[in-house]
């Protein structure tokens, strides 16, 4: 009898303290839509600093919703804070709690994040956390996401009119009619140019417009019989008025501002994989976890950048090599040949001439981060460390030996920044990244400062240094606590 009371405790505690962490979830949730929500305000009264603010907060969110949440844990748990089996029940009531919630990988995300956190935990524990490979957050979306679809009834200039009009800014238009002359135009060059003479049939818009710091995008489709073609409409405020800025209709164009070498994207979306689907669509060979990425939601864009990568373990016998370039001092540096990423792993002494301590350094990918608003580098924390884990066992043993010795264990991921759009100086998008392929920057040389804020950005990397890494994301391991 005693037992059973014992397990029915037991039992009532794991519930209860599910209910709270899926209580925390929704909290988190529910404070990073109503950041969100402040993007069109932002956008009609121009005020950018703002913008700015909203995307350090937001993007610091996460991290203090965890932190908070392990707080209160311990505070509940007391001196069974760290039972395992306990977080074992704990894990299975989450389980069943979250099952009809809308986008539940997220919510098993954020449970691991807490477990991970709280445990210390480095490569998987599968007893308290959610394995990030079993995590497919878009196997059971199952709607689509809301649109606006303008039918084409023989003038596209009629259906953009239309468009451009259910548009609901503040701020007027600084001249309605040219800015739809542009988008008609820029439509129908692209067409001759591609060589598609089949009509529009009908053109399809995520409903929420997307907002990125100073601009505004449409982002949708264009559709016709057997065919369909990205469509992003780039929007400026300027002291005179809202106009269109930039027209993109390539995929290669479009991929660019929806990677996340960029700012996150502000858009209220109710169910993120919906989103996420309908951009697959128009960039088929994007992969999701940069999809998720920049919507904002960082951490299951890592847990997806882990599956991705564990994947392709699964389908090569590649070795793990060395990574062509110049051999760092602060850094060492090792890929796989047929993955498009570059592993770093941080040092923990540096040799001479080097004067610089391994919390400089992260402290410097922090400063750069927060001054990038929004993770144009974003990183991989808590899912991908287990990566390096894993990765590390691929690497032949003589090279396996010396990483360990020169480097950490733990994954950040520093993705190489793009220019900046050049149609924040009025010129087209589309037409400047064809000319300007980003580029990476070399994270750690602070040397130049941003004049009007005083924070530090890396310069260039000279040519000799960025050699063979132009083409690949980079990966960094470093030591968490």
């Amino acid at each position: 009898m005693a037992n059973d009371a014992i397990r029915a405790d037991s039992a009532h505690l794991a519930h209860d303290c599910a209910r709270q962490l899926v209580q925390a979830f929704a909290d988190y949730n529910a404070e990073f839509r109503t950041i969100t929500r402040r993007a069109p305000q932002r956008f009609d009264s121009r005020d950018w600093k703002g913008s700015q603010r909203d995307a350090v907060e937001r993007i610091d969110l996460y991290d203090g919703f965890v932190n908070r949440t392990i707080a209160q844990m311990r505070l509940r748990l007391g001196e069974d804070a760290l039972d395992r089996a306990l977080w074992s029940e704990i894990r299975t009531q989450f389980a069943a709690q979250i099952e009809s919630l809308p986008d539940k990988e997220f919510t098993k995300t954020f449970f691991s994040s807490i477990t991970r956190r709280l445990f210390g935990t480095v490569g998987v524990a599968a007893d308290i956390e959610f394995h990030a490979a079993d995590l497919d957050p878009l196997a059971s979306v199952t709607s689509t996401v809301v649109t606006n679809t303008y039918i084409n009834r023989g003038s596209l200039q009629l259906t953009f009119e239309d468009l451009l009009g259910d548009l609901r800014f503040r701020s007027r238009w600084r001249d309605f009619d040219k800015s739809l002359a542009h988008v008609t135009a820029d439509i129908a060059a692209h067409l001759q140019r591609i060589g598609e003479r089949r009509a529009i049939q009908k053109v399809e818009v995520i409903r929420p417009v997307f907002f990125q710091i100073m601009r505004a995008y449409v982002v949708g489709r264009l559709v016709g019989r057997n065919f369909a073609l990205p469509l992003v409409i780039a929007l400026k405020n300027t002291e005179g008025g809202v106009l269109v800025d930039a027209v993109m209709l390539d995929e290669g164009d479009v991929s660019i501002v929806f990677s996340f070498t960029r700012s996150y994207f502000h858009v209220d979306l109710d169910r993120v994989g919906e989103a996420v689907l309908f951009l697959k669509s128009m960039l088929p060979r994007k992969p999701v976890s940069e999809l998720f990425t920049v919507l904002g939601r960082a951490k299951q864009g890592k847990t997806e950048r882990y599956r991705e990568l564990m994947r392709h373990l699964a389908h090569t016998d590649d070795q793990f090599v060395h990574a062509p370039g110049e051999r760092g001092l602060v850094m060492v540096c090792f890929t796989l040949p047929s993955f498009d990423v570059v592993f770093k792993i941080i040092r923990d002494r540096f040799p001479y001439p080097k004067n610089i301590l391994r919390e400089e350094v992260e402290a410097k990918y922090r400063l750069v981060f927060k001054h990038d608003r929004a993770g144009r580098r974003p990183q991989l924390r808590s899912s991908l460390h287990r990566a390096a884990h894993d990765a590390a066992q691929h690497l032949p043993a003589q090279r396996h030996a010396r990483a360990r010795r020169e480097g950490g264990a733990r994954l950040r991921a520093v993705h190489p920044r793009s220019r900046i759009h050049q149609h924040l100086r009025g010129r087209p998008a589309a037409q400047e990244f064809r000319g300007h392929a980003p580029r990476p920057r070399h994270l750690l040389r602070l040397r130049r400062a941003v004049s009007g804020d005083g924070l530090p950005l890396p310069r260039h990397a000279r040519a000799d240094e960025s050699r063979g890494r132009d083409a690949r994301r980079d990966v960094v391991l470093r030591r968490g606590q």
